[in-house]
């Protein structure tokens, strides 16, 4: 009998271990919320007071009871583990609950950090400005970092669906950001007048009507560094929105892929002709909008320097898209693969006043082809060249379509790209992996620099080669009269390899026959590989 009180009293005990909660009831709050104590059921909207200081143990779930929010006036210290989340949730997922909101927190406070958190259903839905921030609102206070986290499924009836920045500029790194959404600006993050560390994290899945993943404006000036921006959507911008940022505002080494937009399915940037927006070794690939796939330019004049800018698809200006007086410098920048139901694959030129300039770019059918809407063009087009870039696993199409963020838009070592950038020194020190640039003599074009030995490309000499019939139905032979060749590749005009032969014992004089007849019409390009140079010439497949 004795063993079996014993055993009932263990049970009464686990469970009532198990199933401890806390109640917190509104009003103000400081000290240690333990795992013990978890979850922490929050029962009216709560404060910590300037001066005090709430830390919350990893493990614990913070679970607001109702449309409440944590006001803080003081600090927060939330450090989770990659095993221990802390959670900041709703019980009502419906309503949500009402974010945490540092509103004129005295700089006096030592930095508040919020380390693997997930915050959650996170609602401004309220008067303003409750109506702005639906994770985290931060007016006028720096002193934050938000690390490690997740912030999902938040919205605000305002600005910033998932993190609100005015007058502010907390460090945001390493973050999982998606599934939010605003009504006006900035479905995932929204900055005014600030000059945050926006870097490493992953945005996506995000809504807005400006800046699907992040809207950036009013004289902010943020770093935008290394993330991957993807399938956020927005009535203008649908990875970024940029705007009034006359301070020098950076987006570098990014992934911005598969986003959707009327304008600018990519960036969107207006009314700044200051030229201090920089786009530096960003890949910007398989965005779709009506006007501008890649990125629309309205009286923005940024500097684009080794980008690549492939496979975006829109009606007007697959890759740019440029009106209001935009002049927008592209050096060292790969223009191809871009499509356009209606005209501007590679450029689009709304307004006589817009004449972007190019340098050592490579561009998909030169100058010739931008559509200039019955303009002139007088821009500087300069050492740019019209080659397939030979990525080293690009996306199978333009648009959304195709994933961009898992192709893999580095150069193959044939890449005409490599050693074909500015010489002249004006080059980012490090490429988007962060490789060291210039690896042979000059630096590439587009987001990667080549890190192994260079392969030569060079068109076909025709006195020591011959490809014929060219145009053909598919079918063609290759003779070399002088050197041994040792393998034959085709290339379509998006860089996917349609066809590849060794060449054993490697081949003189005899021709060699290559059938591409199941191929479609098109354009495509044949790589001729023999001891010691590569050659390069265009094939025309007709029906």
């Amino acid at each position: 009998m004795k063993k079996l009180l014993l055993l009932l009293s263990f049970c009464i005990l686990h469970f009532s271990f198990c199933s401890a909660q806390t109640n917190i009831p509104g009003g103000n709050v400081s000290g240690t919320w333990t795992v013990a104590g978890s979850p922490y059921l929050i029962q009216g909207s709560i404060q910590i007071l300037n001066d005090s200081t709430l830390t919350i143990e990893p493990g614990v779930t913070v679970n607001f009871q109702g449309t409440y929010k944590m006001y803080v006036q003081g600090r927060v210290i939330a450090i989770g583990t990659a095993t221990d989340t802390i959670i900041f949730t709703a019980a009502d997922t419906t309503n949500g609950w009402r974010g945490i909101r540092f509103d004129n927190t005295p700089a006096t406070n030592d930095t508040s950090k919020f380390f693997y958190c997930k915050l959650q259903y996170g609602k401004a839905t309220g008067a303003y400005p409750d109506d702005e921030g639906g994770a985290f609102y931060f007016y006028t206070f720096s002193k934050a970092i938000i690390s490690n986290c997740q912030i999902v499924n938040c919205e605000a009836n305002n600005y910033g669906g998932g993190i609100y920045c005015s007058s502010s500029s907390p460090t945001i790194t390493n973050n999982m950001i998606f599934n939010n959404s605003a009504s006006s600006w900035g479905g995932g993050i929204y900055c005014d007048a600030s000059s945050l560390t926006i870097t490493n994290n992953t945005i996506s899945n995000n809504t807005a009507n400006y800046g699907g993943g992040i809207y950036c404006g009013n004289l902010s000036s943020p770093a935008i560094t290394n993330n991957t921006i993807s399938n956020n959507t927005a009535n203008y911008g649908g990875g970024i929105y940029c705007d009034l940022g006359y301070p020098a505002t950076a987006i570098t080494n990014n992934t911005i892929s598969n986003n959707t937009a009327n304008y600018g399915g990519g960036i969107y940037c207006s009314y700044n002709n200051s030229g201090l927006l920089t786009i530096t070794n960003d890949v910007i690939s398989n965005n779709t909008a009506d006007d501008g796939g890649g990125i629309y330019c309205n009286d923005n004049n940024p500097t684009i320097t080794n980008t690549t800018i492939s496979n975006n698809a829109a009606a007007r200006g697959g890759a740019l898209y440029c009106t209001g007086n935009s002049n927008p410098v592209l050096r060292n920048t790969i223009l191809y693969g871009n499509t356009a139901g209606i005209s501007g694959a590679q450029l689009y030129l709304e307004d006589e006043l817009s004449d972007p300039n190019f340098y050592y770019c490579d561009v998909q059918g030169g100058a010739a082809a931008f559509e200039l809407n019955n303009n002139i063009y007088t821009g500087i087009y300069q050492n740019n060249i019209d080659s397939v870039p030979l990525f080293v696993a690009p996306s199978g199409g333009s648009g959304t379509g195709y994933n961009g963020v898992t192709a893999d838009w580095s150069l193959q070592a044939s890449s005409p790209c490599i050693d074909a950038g500015d010489p002249s020194g004006t080059y980012p020190t490090t490429d988007k992996a962060g490789n060291s640039r210039i690896v042979n003599s000059i630096i590439d074009i587009g987001a990667y620099e080549y890190q192994g030995t260079v392969s030569i490309t060079a068109s076909v000499p025709q006195a020591e080669f011959a490809v014929y019939p060219n145009p053909t139905n598919g079918k063609f032979q290759v003779q070399s009269s002088k050197f041994q060749v040792q393998s034959l590749d085709v290339y379509n005009v998006m860089g996917e390899k349609v066809y590849q032969t060794s060449v054993n014992p490697p081949m003189t004089n005899a021709p060699m026959t290559i059938d591409l007849s199941s191929q479609p019409a098109g354009i495509y390009f044949l790589q001729i590989i023999t001891e010691n140079k590569t050659y390069s010439q265009k094939l025309i497949i007709i029906n």
